[in-house]
Order: C-alpha cells, then sequence, then structure tokens
C-alpha cells in the first residue's frame, strides 16, 4: 500500500543451531569406544550367565535363551563384531557350563546337534540385531541429512525472500521518486498499483483507483480506444502505448502519452505490466500554437510574394478589361450601323464574355492566395497547375527577359493535394529562379520546369523540379537554405523556402536542392500519389 513504512527483517547470515545440531555421526573408531562395546558383550554374556544358573535350579533343563538375548544386545549397541565377539564367549560358556561333561569343552556326540544348533541360532541372532540396528542407524542418518538439508533449504529460501522483499521496497522508493506517473497491473490487465504521484494527481487513494476503477479517470471519448489498446496488449503480450486524456483531481483533462511493458519469464509467459504516464498537454498546445504560427507565416509569405507581382498581376487584369472595353465600344458601333451588322456585333460580344471570364479567373485565384482558410485538398493535376502558374507570372517573366521551358510527362495521375499551397511553392521557386538570373548577361535566362512520375522502392511520386540557369548555391548555403529567417536577398525575410518545405513535407514529400545541368541550381520536390 502506498504510505507504508517498510522495515528490513535481519537477514540471518548461518542456518539455524538447530540443523547444526542434528548432523551427528553415528559411529565412532575410537580405541575406546571399541573396548566399550567389546566389554558391554562381556557384560550381556555374563549377566546371561548368571540369569541361566539361577533358572537352571527351576528348570528341568538348561534355559539358554538368555544368551541368545545377550547375543542380540550385543550386536544391537555394538554392531557386527561385539555380537560375533558375544556369539564365540556365549558358545564357550554354554560348552562348559550346560553341555555334558560339564566344566569342560569338549562335547558329546548326543549333544554335538543341539550345541550346533545353539550356535547357528547365535549367529543369526547377532546378524538380525546387528542388521536392524545399522538399518535404523542408516535411517537415522538419512532422516538427520534431510532435516540438515531442508533447514539449509530454509534458510536459503528465507534469505532469499528476504532480498526479494529489500529489492521490493527499494523499487517503491524509486517509483515514489522519480517524477513520473507509474501503474503496474497483472497479468490479466488488473490495475493494482499507482504511484503516489499518480494518485495525488487523481485525487484518489490506491484502493479507489483500481482495477475497472483506473478506466474512470479517463476521457468519455478516449475510454474505447484505451480499452481495445489495452486489450490487444494483453492477448498478443506485446508493448502497449497510445496517447489519451486522463481527468486531474480539479475535474481538468490533461493529454498524457501511456506506454506499458510486459515482464515475462523464460516460457514467454506474461507475469506482470509496468507502465508510465507522460504528461504532454504542454508540448501538445506548443505543437498546436506552432502550426497556428506556421500557417500565418505561411499567410504572410504569400502576401510577400505577392507584393513582388503587383506590376504583374496588374498588367494581367489591365488586358482582358482593356479586351472588354475596346470589344464594347466596336459592339456598339456595329449596332449603330444602317442596317446593323448582327454577325460582327455577336462576334464582339463574344470575344467580351470571354475576357471577362478570363479577369474573374485571375481574380478569384488571387482571392485564394490571399483568403485565411484551412487548407482544402482535392484531386488534382500537377501539369495543370503548372500550366496556370506559367499563365500568372508570364508578364513578370517578358519583362524581365526570362523563358519559361516546360518538360511534362504526358498522362500524369493526378494527386491529393491543397492547390493554392503548391500553387505557393511552384510560385516561390519560381521567384526564386527569377531572382537567381537577374545578374546573368552573357546567356540566356531560361527556367526549365518538370514533372514526372518517380519510383522509389515501393512507393510512386511525382517528382516536380524548377530548374535555372544562374550562379548555383554554395555548398555551405545549401545546407542551411531551408532554415527559418535565412535568406541571401538583401530585401528577403528568409521564411519562404521553410515555410516551402513545411507545405510540401505536410503532403508527404519532401524538398532539396542540388546543382543544375547548365550550372544553376535545380530544387525539387516529391508529392506522393498515396498521399
Amino acid at each position: 500500500m502506498i504510505g507504508q513504512t517498510f522495515q528490513s527483517e535481519p537477514v540471518p547470515t548461518t542456518p539455524p543451531a538447530a540443523a547444526a545440531a542434528i548432523s551427528r555421526k553415528r559411529k565412532h573408531n575410537s580405541a575406546a569406544h571399541v573396548i566399550l562395546n567389546f566389554g558391554l558383550a562381556l557384560l550381556f554374556v555374563g549377566t546371561a550367565l548368571a540369569a541361566t544358573l539361577l533358572l537352571e535350579k527351576l528348570l528341568p533343563y538348561p534355559f539358554l535363551f538368555a544368551f541368545f538375548a545377550a547375543v542380540m544386545a550385543s550386536a544391537w549397541f555394538g554392531g557386527t563384531a561385539p555380537g560375533l565377539f558375544a556369539v564365540v564367549v556365549s558358545t564357550l560358556v554354554v560348552d562348559y557350563y550346560f553341555i555334558p561333561p560339564f566344566h569342560s569343552f569338549a562335547i558329546g556326540a548326543a549333544n554335538g546337534v543341539n550345541f550346533a544348533a545353539f550356535i547357528a541360532c547365535s549367529l543369526v541372532a547377532s546378524w538380525v540385531s546387528s542388521n536392524r540396528k545399522e538399518t535404523e542407524d542408516a535411517l537415522k542418518d538419512a532422516r538427520d541429512r534431510l532435516e540438515v538439508r531442508v533447514a539449509e533449504r530454509t534458510f536459503e529460501l528465507e534469505k532469499s525472500n528476504q532480498g526479494l522483499r529489500e529489492r521490493e521496497h527499494q523499487l517503491r522508493l524509486l517509483t515514489e521518486v522519480i517524477p513520473q506517473q507509474i501503474w503496474s497491473a497483472s497479468p490479466d490487465g488488473f490495475v493494482d498499483y499507482c504511484n503516489q504521484r499518480l494518485l495525488d494527481y487523481v485525487g484518489r487513494n490506491i484502493a479507489e483507483n483500481q482495477g475497472a476503477n483506473f478506466m474512470e479517470t479517463i476521457h468519455p471519448a478516449d475510454i474505447e480506444s484505451f480499452r481495445d489498446s489495452w486489450s490487444r496488449a494483453l492477448s498478443a503480450g506485446q508493448a502497449f502505448e497510445g496517447q489519451w486524456r486522463f481527468r486531474g483531481a480539479n475535474g481538468e483533462y490533461r493529454a498524457f502519452f501511456t506506454r506499458a511493458v510486459p515482464l515475462q519469464n523464460d516460457a514467454g509467459k506474461t507475469i506482470r505490466w509496468y507502465a508510465t504516464n507522460t504528461d504532454i498537454e504542454e508540448r501538445e498546445k506548443a505543437e498546436q500554437a506552432l502550426s497556428q504560427v506556421r500557417g500565418e507565416l505561411a499567410r504572410l509569405s504569400r502576401f510577400l510574394t505577392m507584393g513582388e507581382l503587383t506590376a504583374s498581376i496588374a498588367h494581367e487584369v489591365d488586358q482582358p478589361l482593356t479586351a472588354i472595353v475596346a470589344y464594347g465600344h466596336a459592339t456598339l458601333e456595329w449596332l449603330s450601323a444602317s442596317p446593323p451588322n448582327i454577325p460582327e456585333a455577336r462576334q464582339a460580344v463574344g470575344r467580351v464574355i470571354q475576357d471577362g471570364t478570363r479577369a474573374g479567373t485571375v481574380l478569384h485565384r488571387i482571392r485564394a492566395l490571399f483568403r485565411k482558410e484551412s487548407p482544402s485538398k482535392r484531386w488534382l493535376s500537377i501539369s495543370d497547375l503548372i500550366l496556370e502558374l506559367v499563365t500568372f507570372v508570364r508578364n513578370e517573366t517578358n519583362r524581365l527577359g526570362v523563358s519559361i521551358r516546360m518538360e511534362l510527362a504526358p498522362n500524369l495521375p493526378k494527386i491529393h493535394g491543397d492547390g493554392v499551397q503548391l500553387e505557393q511553392v511552384l510560385l516561390n521557386l519560381v521567384m526564386n529562379a527569377i531572382d537567381a538570373m537577374r545578374s546573368i548577361k552573357d546567356r540566356p535566362r531560361e527556367i526549365i520546369i518538370g514533372a514526372r512520375l518517380q519510383h522509389e522502392n515501393s512507393d510512386s511520386n511525382i517528382l516536380v523540379s524548377v530548374e535555372d540557369c544562374g550562379e548555383g548555391v554554395k555548398p555551405d548555403i545549401a545546407a542551411r537554405i531551408f532554415d527559418p529567417f535565412f535568406t541571401t536577398k538583401p530585401q528577403g525575410i528568409g521564411m519562404g523556402l521553410s515555410i516551402s518545405r513545411t507545405i510540401v513535407e505536410s503532403h508527404g514529400g519532401r524538398l532539396w536542392v542540388a546543382p543544375g545541368r547548365s550550372g544553376g541550381a535545380v530544387f525539387q520536390f516529391t508529392i506522393p500519389l498515396n498521399s
């Protein structure tokens, strides 16, 4: 639980003393011990002799079973050798005292079988007793070794568990120190831990933010996306990440980037999920503000560019208006004739309509360039866009003695883009090409505008190029020419190419500069067909 104080238990450095006491030897080979065992054998046999002599006065036949007990006791307490020693001594004692002729070690023929049976039984009793004792001692030794092993294992397990508790304690402390929202979940996705930073943000305690309660802080519009992504990650056992909004204790939602990774065992089975929430609200706001600034700069660039073409626009509009006035006067003259020349008047009116439509088209395009509105993408032909631009700058290029040659591949597929923005890019590149050739006096000034289909790997693009025959772009300038506010023009502000690159990249393409075929520079950009 969060807020608990973790205290470490002392870790034992050696197994318990009881485990050491359990491990002991069952057999000893010292001389004193051997003498004691043989002495016990003599004592047991002597006791059996005394008991038999007492019982002999009460029983008609010698009672020799006491010697079997002596042999078994000697073998039990002393082992095989003392047991055999007891058999030998008992045999001699029985022969001397209880087998006729008495008080002699001689054996009569009539008692030989009985005496042999006594010896055999004594040997069997000694063997059975010693083996039973050895078996019991072996079992005790095995049990003692097992107890020692269990004690050692218990000690090792306790030490390992203590180490795990220490590491868990350190991990908990670490999660509280890191300036990050951290949470973890069981293999089935049940959120069972949140660090204090996360709990402080949502204004809850750990019990209130576990399991399904964790989902309650996610924005209603984001919760389905979160659940779907989380379910897929749980099923696949793969990393889970995404951007969602979480409600704070003040009721406001902030954007967070959430990433969770599975902790898996050697078999690849997920045993734990660990996740972080990174607050990206300020970054999102900054990106939105940057996008707005870029839009304003793009609009400003259009104004500045159009300022350079004021004279060209005036000529472009003046021509159809002048023609309209001329054809209007001509129409009046044809209608005033007697009789009225209707065919000529009709032809003049048709030309008035044609030039009026042309003037309206020019004005519509100018308004579109100046109008502040969101980009509108549509399917358009890059070839038509280039032809319209060439018509638009025709008067300016004619005034400066610049010719334009077009190298447009036939039947180019249409692209999906914003015509006004792409026309701005082309216009900026053409005006830069014109400026690059202002000082050229020794050769014709020519701009080559090309468009062709390009295949790169599995992608297809439309490649557009604007090439001039100026002095070219030096390598050190080429490396910075697309940077904002970098310009080589005395009256420039350095935003045209930067904005042009932004526009091209927003269409999924790229813009770059390279040396031209005639020593000048060629600016090229691509527009993907699937953009």
